[in-house]
């Protein structure tokens, strides 16, 4: 986990908080606010170290903006472009699928969260996860939405610094995690 935000972080997520606040929250389904999808690419971009605008240019590509940390994600770790991750996506890979073209196995994905937790779209994974010796983690079959949600827990729970159950949380209670990063960022900048 990152060393605790320093004062520049905290500047971002100020400037991030009167960005959310200032744009209202749309139903899940509907198309992200440009607002809170700024907010959000921001975190990603300052996770990752690359422009606020590659991420962006990543996100007009026709992805789910909760997809756009998962293309960097794989990128960084397989040492590929994230132009490689996007044409393998856009062909109609799953992500378990692209990810294992580069080598990558449900090991990559892991993050450990409380074994008693509500884990909504991951209490399948997780079970899988707490049957078989992590020697066979790699034989697990992730979903889409398990890759995803995998991703972006790791990368908002280390970025603002609350704990993975909590962006899980923050994403059954918002529909997305682009949107459930408002109320991630609320409770990081109390603290």
């Amino acid at each position: 986990m990152k060393a605790p935000p320093d004062s520049r972080i905290h500047v971002h997520l100020t400037m991030l908080i009167f960005a959310l606040v200032a744009v209202p929250h749309r139903a899940s389904g509907q198309e992200l606010d440009p607002g809170m999808r700024g907010a959000f690419f921001r975190v990603v971009a300052d996770h990752f170290e690359v422009p606020v605008e590659e991420v962006t240019i990543l996100g007009d590509w026709d992805l789910d903006p909760d997809e756009v940390p998962v293309v960097l994600f794989l990128s960084r770790r397989a040492g590929v472009s994230p132009d490689a991750i996007i044409g393998l996506r856009r062909s109609g890979k799953p992500w378990k699928e692209v990810a294992g073209r580069f080598g990558l196995g449900v090991r990559s994905f892991y993050v450990p969260l409380p074994r008693d937790g509500p884990l909504g779209v991951l209490s399948r994974a997780y079970g899988e996860f707490q049957t078989r010796p992590s020697r066979e983690w790699d034989q697990i079959q992730l979903n889409d939405i398990e890759v995803v949600s995998l991703v972006n827990i790791r990368v908002l729970s280390e970025q603002v610094g609350v704990p993975p159950l909590r962006v899980l949380q923050s994403r059954d209670e918002a529909g997305s995690f682009a949107v459930g990063l408002a109320s991630l960022i609320g409770g990081a900048v109390g603290r």
